[in-house]
């Protein structure tokens, strides 16, 4: 049971977070705030922003398709690229606006509220953040490998396993959408 992963709206929520830190972090900051506004989204509205798959990996809970795209390993990986660039082995910098326009007025107040809330925690402070997370200790992988935290664990962990069966359903009406009209990826 996955969401429809959106690039556009994934690199518009990150340049979010970056315009908070002055443009520029780290990789590992940028993709735990992503996982936290995902999660806390999720929670509050049912739909996480990003709607990309989480996988569990060494520093914690990690987005995997925005993972892959900003380390150059993904198809979309060149419009990252129009947006943010990568600075040094592990820093990222916005280096032209993408907007908000896929993004709603929650997902955005809540992607400043995530920076404001962790503004003074260094970068392994949030991983062990993630690390208390019940889906990632649950999922767990071995050192250096990684291991694909179910949507049903994460809401297991929020509580929310009564939702299951309400967010296969519109997952799945999606997906049969997509299908049908052919929908390009946003």
């Amino acid at each position: 049971m996955n969401f429809r992963f959106s690039p556009k709206k994934t690199i518009q929520a990150s340049a979010v977070l970056l315009k908070q830190h002055a443009g520029r972090m780290s990789r590992l900051r940028l993709l735990k705030m992503l996982v936290i506004a995902d999660r806390e989204a999720l929670a509050a509205t049912l739909e996480p922003i990003t709607a990309d798959r989480v996988t569990a990996m060494d520093h914690g809970p990690v987005l995997s398709q925005t993972y892959n795209m900003l380390k150059g390993m993904s198809s979309d990986s060149s419009l990252w690229d129009q947006y943010i660039s990568q600075e040094g082995p592990q820093d990222h910098r916005l280096i032209c606006d993408p907007g908000v326009g896929s993004l709603s007025r929650y997902e955005i107040d809540k992607l400043i509220e995530i920076c404001d809330r962790f503004r003074n925690k260094n970068d392994y402070d949030l991983a062990n953040y993630t690390h208390e997370f019940q889906e990632w200790q649950k999922n767990k992988p071995p050192e250096g490998s990684s291991r694909p935290i179910p949507l049903e664990d994460i809401l297991e962990a929020l509580g929310m396993t009564d939702k299951v069966e309400r967010l296969k359903a519109t997952i799945k009406e999606e997906h049969e959408l997509d299908r049908l009209f052919g929908a390009a990826r946003t």
